[in-house]
């Protein structure tokens, strides 16, 4: 208490305990709820009135009570006008009363045994009168000067935009007909933003996480009441706490954030959380730390009150066994999905038409041997070798086909002037000069042909891979990355919440390096090659199209 004001001020313990003290001021409950922020009262944030308490003038100390609680003071301010004049608020500016202590403060919580603060009583007689423009004059007593600092202040008009301001229905009571109704397009300002302490933001994550129990508690069944464990610190903060933090405004979103709290990140946040006995918690691999379970029967837990929280972050009621995690919307259609590569082929103009009908339609393995019997049979080339396996070569056969990147079986053949019918089905398949390979995805009971303009377009190239990247990061981090995922129709983000799960790890979506704009990449912390595979298997993918590529192995000299 410095040497230019030396006022005693009554806590609201002193309040409570002595009626009409100070004059009583009404404001709504929300508005309250942001004096209990730090927040000053401003004009248009008064209610029950005109006429106010007679008392209530300028630098007067005065207690605010919420309307649904009208007996039951909430915070001790001083009149920065003559409030008791006032004939109309709505459409008015400025401050009203000046905070100095309210419920929730350090004062409120004080106590010799280090047990807290104590809640208001619902009600107290003496207090909510109509009339107290007598018991003013007992604060008086309270004033170490009979100086009153009266010197004049410029009025100062501010104070942040309520979110939202609600019709109460019935908080008033019968002895006071006379409610003040604020007009949400007449009242931009009711209080006054401020910055918050580092205990104050610290208190809000507490609670917060108390209040994601609390709710997952009345929404779930026991025992884990809808929870997925372990949960990782992304979901903790983005589904239990930030839903339950009392952000109003944007200036207020940014002052509750992890990192201007003392803890400054979700590890040592969770830490707290394990000191205060309300959870339990592991390091894993690569330093992150996550919750393995929680004290749902802690006295914490169990004597939560909800506070009022912003319309769009009400709690609702979550699906039974819901976890915490919110995947990406829209269900995982891959799960479960039948998955068969099949290899086509165009051939070339060595080939047309002799051999093959055409170069531009796509033809199977079984389709080319097919046509390359019916060449055989049509040009008697077959039972005329030294064996019934064997086919006798004529000139297209030996110079399309074998002297085409003639190797030394093809001068064998060539020499003895007879193949078996199977190397020269492979020999024709495997040369790229004389078939190009491509490769189409086809669904569940799709089969392939060339007349079905409904499948798709047949790609180029050696068959698609899912490929899984082992690596090492900085120090002995280990990280694993899945690329290719959307060839397959696997959404990436849908299969990185997947994996967050069932790895107890941390995930991430990027973009693909080197990959083409829009390829995505999913890193996962440690090295999780086992549970992807199941996961790919899961979602159609054959064990021949994974490919693992481990960086972490030393190299051999």
């Amino acid at each position: 208490m410095g040497k230019r004001e030396q006022r005693l001020y009554p806590t609201v313990y002193t309040l409570w305990h002595n009626p009409e003290l100070v004059p009583l001021l009404h404001t709504p409950r929300y508005v309250v709820e942001k004096l209990h922020g730090g927040a000053d009262l401003m004009t248009p944030g008064l209610a029950r009135g005109p006429p106010f308490p007679n008392g209530a003038t300028r630098n007067a100390i005065v207690g605010v009570a919420s309307l649904d609680q009208p007996s039951v003071p909430l915070f001790v301010g001083i009149c920065e006008i003559d409030i008791s004049i006032l004939e109309k608020v709505q459409g008015a500016k400025g401050h009203a009363v000046k905070g100095v202590h309210w419920v929730g403060d350090e004062i409120w919580n004080w106590s010799e045994v280090g047990s807290g603060g104590r809640q208001p009583p619902n009600e107290i007689a003496g207090w909510d009168e109509e009339d107290v423009s007598g018991a003013v004059n007992g604060v008086q007593t309270l004033s170490l000067e009979a100086q009153e600092c009266d010197e004049d202040e410029e009025e100062v008009d501010g104070g942040a935009p309520l979110d939202e301001l609600e019709t109460r229905n019935g908080l008033a009571d019968a002895k006071a007909p006379m409610v003040n109704q604020i007009d949400p397009d007449e009242v931009a300002e009711v209080i006054e933003e401020r910055e918050l302490t580092t205990k104050e933001i610290d208190d809000a994550f507490h609670k917060a996480f108390l209040y994601g129990i609390y709710s997952a508690k009345q929404s779930g069944s026991p025992p884990h009441y809808g929870i997925e464990f372990p949960i990782q610190p992304s979901p903790l903060v983005s589904q239990l706490i930030q839903p339950y933090l009392p952000v109003f405004s944007a200036a207020q979103a940014q002052q509750y954030s992890i990192k201007k709290t003392s803890w400054k990140n979700t590890k040592k946040f969770i830490k707290h959380l394990e000191k205060q006995n309300l959870c339990l918690s592991k390091d894993r691999n690569g330093g992150e730390t996550v919750i393995l379970d929680v004290d749902f029967d802690d006295r914490q837990v169990k004597d939560f009150v909800p506070y009022r929280l912003p319309k769009s972050k009400v709690p609702v009621d979550k699906p039974k066994n819901a976890g915490i995690s919110s995947p990406v919307s829209g269900t995982d259609s891959s799960v479960g999905q039948k998955l068969n590569i099949q290899t086509v082929y165009r051939a070339s103009a060595k080939l047309v038409p002799d051999l093959i009908p055409s170069k531009a339609d796509y033809y199977t393995s079984s389709e080319i041997t097919a046509y390359l019997k019916t060449y055989l049979e049509n040009s008697e080339l077959l039972g005329k070798g030294s064996s019934p396996r064997f086919a006798k070569l004529d000139p297209f056969l030996a110079n399309n086909v074998l002297g085409s990147n003639s190797s030394a079986a093809d001068t064998n053949a060539l020499a003895a002037g007879e193949i078996t019918r199977d190397a020269l089905a492979r020999r024709i398949l495997e040369d790229r000069h004389l078939c190009s390979p491509y490769w189409v995805l086809l669904r569940d009971n799709q089969k392939w042909s060339s007349a079905d303009t409904t499948l798709p377009k047949p790609k180029a190239g050696s068959l698609p891979q899912v490929v899984v990247t082992i690596e090492k990061r900085t120090g002995t981090k280990v990280v694993s990355k899945v690329a290719n995922a959307e060839i397959f129709g696997i959404n990436p983000e849908l299969l990185a919440n997947e994996l967050q799960k069932k790895c107890a790890s941390s995930t991430s979506v990027g973009q693909l390096v080197g990959g083409k704009p829009g390829m995505l990449e999913v890193l996962v912390q440690g090295d999780q090659r086992a549970t992807i595979e199941k996961e790919l298997a899961r979602r159609g993918i054959d064990r021949r199209w994974v490919d693992i590529n481990d960086k972490t192995k030393k190299k051999k000299n």
